[in-house]
């Protein structure tokens, strides 16, 4: 009794590439029978056999097929297996060695099928009589035994010897041929398995979803925090004291000289008191009036003459109301009965003529902080942007600004000035990458489980930050918008086109969900079945936004 291998029972919708799964499946097994039904679409041509033979060969397995129909068992035998009619012959160990074809038991070549049972042994003819060999009897250990028929020779005339053809026969070349043959079929083989590729490209309509965030950046911000991110504050600046001469041009009007004059009053009582009214005219020899511009009061008595200073002022502006000391000695329109006397100390001073005086102007200041800044200003950037270390960098308040501070005043009258220039800027530095991180992670959020975001159609942008802190603080407005697909297992589904015909594949590809439309092509040219390896399928994801797909 035959020991029974590793039965695999082949279903009748099976494909070649799934008994070849199912033999490489069977690592432990040196022996592998397949039952095979008549109907079997696995196994219905040569190829298909030659094929399982080839997997076989290369995994170290011996395969035996099982199948009551005779074509299948042929296909069989020619391609290397061992057959047999039914699981009764195969636990036997009845092989089928040359099935005859159905329907035609005389055709060549064909002969019996090992029974299901031990034959008999034919009873001995009665004496006498010839024995004639038996038809269509086999056992295990003796196949069918087949007579042929031979007529005598007939005599025919002797045929004219023909001339030897020149060169070697034909047969010495079958060798040659028959390994082209094979060479050929091997090529064929491999040009249909490994040769053809496909690609199937589906066409995913995306969800759209859309957010809006507040990221706040601060220096020292925790990692991790979904809204908040790290920022550093940057400061650079640059200074110098520069020389300016004023061009400014300014009237200056003609001025009176001022001073002041000693009124004395001699009293004719025991006590007296001479009033001064403001704008008494006093004079000196020469003609030069001046005024009092302050009304004052003479105190004297019998005893001692009292004396009292009122300030004066030069009637007519200009250089000409200077005077010099003890110049001033006569009271104008006085009353002789007031016995006073004037005269004056100091010098009246102070009177000038009209001029053009020279002066500080703002353009004065502007030109040279200008002249300076046009060559700071870039330098003192570089500063911000080189502490930055290629962070992004948003600049407080103006950005990069210079200022001027001369020392004298605009439009006071001075030789030459000074003016302290300072070039300087705020900014604050944080990394965009984070922040796009961030935004992006905020719009993750938004997905449902089981589903990505598409990597078309994504928007990540936020609005200038315009609240920027010279201490580091800032405030960044997000608006995120994008689409979100399901996650596909791209090695499955691969798997599950292997072998199926474009037209089942692009229908399987159509049910897949948010799927609006599946495309299937093969390359270098079209066979009725997509490749028989995974490997050799190429899946393309094409993300569209809109309702539906373009055709």
């Amino acid at each position: 009794m035959k020991t029974l291998a590793k039965l695999l029972y082949v279903e009748a919708d099976e494909e070649i590439t799934d008994l070849v799964d199912r033999l490489r499946d069977l690592s432990l097994e040196d022996e592998v029978t397949f039952v095979v039904p008549e109907r079997a679409r696995a196994l219905q041509s040569a190829m298909s056999f030659r094929l399982l033979k080839r997997y076989a060969d290369s995994y170290g397995k011996r395969v035996n097929l099982v199948s009551g129909d005779p074509r299948l068992q042929a296909m069989s035998l020619e391609a290397g297996f061992t057959a047999y009619p039914n699981l009764a012959a195969y636990d036997r160990g009845g092989e089928v060695h040359r099935p005859e074809l159905a329907g035609d038991p005389t055709s060549t070549g064909a002969t019996a099928i090992a029974p299901a049972a031990p034959a008999v042994a034919p009873t001995s003819p009665p004496t006498g009589q010839a024995t004639a060999p038996q038809r269509g009897v086999a056992t295990m250990d003796r196949p069918r035994e087949t007579s042929v028929m031979s007529a005598p020779p007939k005599q025919q005339a002797p045929a004219s010897r023909k001339p030897a053809p020149a060169g070697p026969p034909l047969g010495s070349y079958r060798p040659y041929l028959i390994g082209a043959a094979v060479l050929a079929v091997v090529a064929l083989l491999v040009g249909i398995l490994y040769l053809p590729t496909a690609t199937a490209t589906v066409f995913v309509q995306g969800t759209p979803v859309k957010a809006d965030v507040t990221l706040l950046g601060a220096p020292g911000a925790t990692a991790g925090s979904p809204d908040h991110f790290a920022t550093q504050a940057i400061h650079a600046e640059e200074s110098q004291n520069l020389p300016g001469t004023p061009t400014g041009q300014k009237q200056i009007d003609a001025a009176k000289a001022t001073g002041q004059v000693t009124f004395k009053a001699s009293c004719s009582g025991f006590i007296c008191s001479v009033p001064i009214r403001s704008g008494t005219d006093v004079s000196t020899g020469s003609g030069k009036h001046y005024l009092t511009t302050k009304s004052v009061t003479v105190q004297s008595t019998l005893v001692s003459q009292g004396s009292v200073d009122a300030p004066v002022a030069a009637v007519q502006a200009g250089l000409a109301g200077n005077t010099e000391i003890d110049t001033i000695r006569y009271i104008n329109n006085n009353n002789p009965d007031d016995l006073l006397s004037v005269n004056n100390g100091q010098a009246i001073t102070g009177g000038a003529d009209a001029r053009t005086a020279t002066v500080i102007q703002q353009s004065d200041i502007d030109s040279i902080k200008d002249v300076y800044a046009k060559d700071a200003l870039p330098r003192v950037t570089d500063q911000l942007n080189g502490k930055a270390q290629g962070k992004k960098l948003v600049l407080v308040g103006n950005g990069v600004q210079a200022t001027a501070k001369p020392d004298h005043a605009v439009g006071e009258e001075v030789g030459g000035f000074t003016v302290a220039i300072k070039v300087s800027g705020d900014a604050v530095a944080y990394d965009e990458k984070v922040v796009q991180q961030l935004l992006k992670g905020f719009l993750q959020r938004k997905v449902p489980q089981g589903s990505q975001l598409t990597t078309d159609g994504t928007t990540l942008k936020y609005d200038p930050p315009s609240d920027a802190n010279a201490d580091g603080h800032i405030t960044l407005n997000g608006h995120l918008s994008g689409f979100y697909a399901p996650i596909f297992l791209e090695p499955a589904i691969r798997a599950h086109l292997k072998g199926m015909s474009p037209s089942k594949g692009r229908a399987f590809l159509q049910t897949l969900p948010n799927v609006v439309d599946a495309r299937v092509t093969q390359s270098p040219f079209g066979l009725p079945w997509l490749p028989l390896f995974s490997s050799r399928i190429t899946l393309k994801i094409q993300e569209v936004s809109s309702s539906s797909a373009s055709p």
